[in-house]
């Protein structure tokens, strides 16, 4: 493939995915800002998970059970930072399964959150205006520049 041609294929993957990845940012942070208005924070303990490591990359999932305020108990499975993971397990057994959740009490499943180890997507926000920009850039330059 040619490097032009691959200049204008990212060019439109970046400008296609950049308002995908702004607007699952945006709705993360409404997310966060509304549990910390309205949320409620209840005890929480792992009663298990799944640690994958990879040479590039690695993922933490932990299972956790807690009993929202006037509803029944829940158990959810949560993605969690390392430093989260490091924290409570071991590479072998779940070492501190005490942990805090916090929910709204309109969305239970779909708005929890652990305090302190879930994944934050809010970096997505920046991440697709900058790739729209740069994409639309790249397009509008190969546009005006050709050879």
């Amino acid at each position: 493939m040619e490097t032009s041609t691959k200049i204008k294929l990212f060019a439109v993957v970046a400008v296609i995915a950049g308002p995908f990845l702004t607007f699952t940012g945006h709705k993360d942070k409404e997310r966060l800002a509304a549990l910390e208005k309205d949320g409620i924070t209840v005890d929480g303990v792992i009663e298990g998970g799944e640690w994958k490591k990879g040479r590039r990359s690695s993922s933490y999932k932990f299972d956790v059970s807690y009993t929202p305020q006037n509803a029944a108990p829940v158990q959810q499975t949560f993605t969690v930072d390392s430093g989260f993971f490091s924290a409570h397990a071991s590479d072998t057994a779940v070492t501190d399964p005490a942990v805090k959740v916090r929910y709204l009490p309109t969305d239970i499943q779909d708005s929890a959150i652990v305090v302190g180890g879930s994944t934050d997507m809010t970096a997505m926000f920046g991440m697709g205006i900058g790739a729209f920009a740069i994409g639309l850039c790249t397009s509008i330059g190969m546009f005006f520049f050709k050879k």
